[in-house]
């Protein structure tokens, strides 16, 4: 089938090549047919007859009829389907029209003879060998023909451009005829092997081409798929071309990348860190490029970690011409090694809470107990009553520590017990808990935005711990009073497949600090005087252990938002 069309796609060619030639031949026989009426006008100048004379009026039928056959040649080219029979008439009429004038000036004595050259190596253009010595031989036949004719003085050619001579001995006719036939031959041999070669040239041309084509084309389908982004830089450290996924990578627009200098989007990238990105290998002499990392700002002002290396582009003589920028957004692969890194510290804090909370918590049990009952003998004594207070203060603060400690070894041992959640309820709960145990001052408001009422499959005593944690955070972040608002709504999971809730727990409080909002999640770690650190780590340790996640931003209002997204069941639509 390949073969089939290859062919096809070939014959078709050489049919619009056909057509292209014969329309030529046509111009220049329209062109010939001018010639020859400046030829009897110019003869007819010469002599005193009329212009319309007797004897000069075949020389005006010869150019009438090579008119008409051209314009008719001309006008039935468009509706002609086999081209190559179509080529054959017109040039066996072209030997027929330039054996008229030959016979019309003279016959042998005619200066027109060398008009079958040109015939012939038009058929050599037109049907290349073949063609050429079916040609040649037409004019051969032709030729001897009209000159036999004419010495058998069956014929008498006609003297209207040349003057009579006297009749010729049969060795002349005979020396014309060999060797205008030799001539026709070799002509005929000599342009269609050309045409032949040219055609074959022209042929390999165009298959190059199209080769040439089908690789650059292969070439840049390669480029702009890779998934990895890729910039050519040239030597004067100018971007010269880039890929989609550049494009996408970087957020910028074709015109914003090209002819762009390369250290204004990557100002670490400049010629000495080019020129240093490459390394060789000392074992076998190869060049490789070093892989390395790199911060980059994006116009939207997201900042992405990329790796990227950079490959030397050298000419066939060595010359350096540029370099290659081949790059990836490992912005995705970072959050997951960070995330992997805090887990293995929760999993740590998770294991040394479970050797010591357990260690502390029956002493601290009995300690409580005895400051309790010195409690009741000393009311008496203000100065050791405060004391007390001071030291059951304390040991409740401690209960609160080691109580942190046993919710993380907890949740790092099992995931609990997993049943149908309504997340709505449980907020209503957990704000209700929050108002009975004076966590939420006077200063303070806690506003409800449920765009939806999504069922999750959790455990709800470790949802009511995450709201909890969550609140009690965005409370301690404003003690001088603000606004909290709780919104639940439903989003496209990341993946595609189904939905997910989602829970936003927005306050108005200073915010957290750049620097420090990636490791807010890691145990013991707090900005607050009185902190343990242990809180968000247990809330990071629960969602990841219910298969959600959580995020943390700066919103755009001020104060920080922590949203926390959780698989969904069948939802239950507001009111029902």
């Amino acid at each position: 089938m390949i073969f089939s069309g290859g062919r096809t796609d070939r014959l078709l060619q050489d049919d619009g090549s056909l057509k292209h030639r014969l329309q030529w031949l046509l111009i220049c026989r329209l062109a010939l047919a001018v010639f020859f009426l400046l030829l009897t006008i110019g003869v007819q100048s010469r002599r005193t007859e009329d212009l319309l004379s007797a004897q000069l009026q075949p020389l005006y039928y010869f150019s009438c009829i090579l008119f008409a056959f051209t314009i008719v040649g001309a006008w039935s080219l468009g509706r002609i389907q086999r081209l190559r029979r179509f080529a054959y008439m017109q040039l066996f009429f072209d030997v027929a029209a330039v054996t008229t004038l030959i016979f019309l000036s003279g016959g042998i004595d005619s200066p027109f003879t060398f008009l079958y050259m040109p015939v012939i190596i038009s058929a050599a253009l037109l049907l290349y060998r073949r063609g050429s010595m079916l040609v040649a031989s037409a004019c051969s036949v032709s030729y001897g023909l009209l000159l036999d004719l004419q010495y058998f003085a069956w014929i008498s050619p006609l003297q209207i451009v040349s003057q009579a001579v006297p009749p010729r001995e049969s060795g002349t006719y005979l020396t014309s005829i060999l060797m205008s036939i030799a001539g026709f031959y070799l002509v005929a041999y000599l342009s269609g092997y050309l045409a032949e070669e040219v055609q074959k040239s022209s042929r390999e041309v165009r298959e190059q081409k199209r080769d040439f084509h089908q690789l650059e084309m292969l070439h840049l389908n390669i480029v702009q798929s890779m998934k990895s982004g890729l910039l050519t830089v040239g030597p004067d450290e100018r971007i010269v071309s880039s890929n989609v996924s550049a494009r996408r990578i970087l957020e910028l627009s074709p015109e914003k990348v090209h002819d762009r200098p390369l250290r204004e989007i990557f100002p670490e990238l400049g010629t000495p860190s080019l020129l240093e990105s490459k390394e060789t290998n000392s074992a076998n002499g190869v060049q490789e490029p070093e892989r390395r990392s790199i911060q980059y700002r994006s116009p939207s002002g997201d900042v992405l970690y990329l790796g990227y290396n950079v490959s030397v582009l050298h000419t066939t003589e060595g010359m350096r011409t540029g370099w290659v920028v081949i790059f990836q957004d490992l912005t995705h692969l970072k959050a997951m090694e960070e995330r992997v890194q805090r887990m293995e510290r929760l999993a740590f804090a998770g294991k040394m809470a479970a050797e010591i909370a357990h260690e502390i918590k029956n002493p601290l049990a009995a300690i409580s107990g005895a400051v309790q009952m010195l409690q009741v003998e000393t009311r008496q004594d203000t100065l050791h009553a405060k004391l007390m207070e001071i030291v059951y203060r304390e040991i409740d603060r401690i209960n609160e520590l080691v109580t942190d400690f046993l919710w993380m070894a907890k949740v790092t041992r099992k995931p609990g017990s997993l049943e149908p959640v309504a997340i709505c309820g449980i907020i209503q709960e957990v704000l209700a808990l929050l108002k009975t145990r004076n966590k939420v001052g006077s200063g303070h408001s806690l506003g409800t935005v449920f765009s939806a009422n999504p069922t999750c499959s959790l455990d709800p005593h470790h949802l009511r711990q995450v709201l909890w944690n969550l609140l009690v955070n965005a409370l301690e972040a404003m003690p001088q009073g603000g606004n909290i608002r709780i919104l639940v709504s439903l989003a496209e999971a990341p993946s595609g497949d189904g939905q997910e809730a989602v829970i936003e727990v927005r306050d108005e409080g200073p915010g957290i600090p750049e620097d420090v909002r990636g490791r807010i999640f890691e145990p013991f770690f707090t900005t607050k005087p009185t902190g343990t650190g242990l809180g968000l780590s247990i809330v990071y340790q629960l969602i990841e252990n219910a298969g959600g996640r959580v995020e943390v931003c700066r919103h755009p209002e001020g104060g920080t938002s922590f949203s926390v997204f959780f698989p969904t069941t069948p939802l239950f639509p507001l009111g029902n």
